[in-house]
């Protein structure tokens, strides 16, 4: 699993971000609370990415 750095990193410049939302009243996170641990795209035994992004995504980071 990756490191939670890493994950708040990606989270926060990924195009496919997708929150999940909780309870009736629930809003948009705060950015620096945005993290591929709290994206709706984040499942599975694994606990990675469903689209297959998350690697892509963390290796683009290094490029800006």
């Amino acid at each position: 699993m990756p490191n939670l750095e890493e994950m708040m990193a990606v989270g926060q410049t990924c195009s496919e971000y997708t929150p999940i939302l909780r309870g009736p009243q629930a809003s948009q996170p705060d950015p620096e609370d945005i993290s591929c641990e709290n994206c709706a795209h984040w499942q599975g035994e694994d606990e990675m990415c469903e689209l297959d992004i998350y690697l892509e995504q963390l290796l683009n980071l290094d490029q800006t």
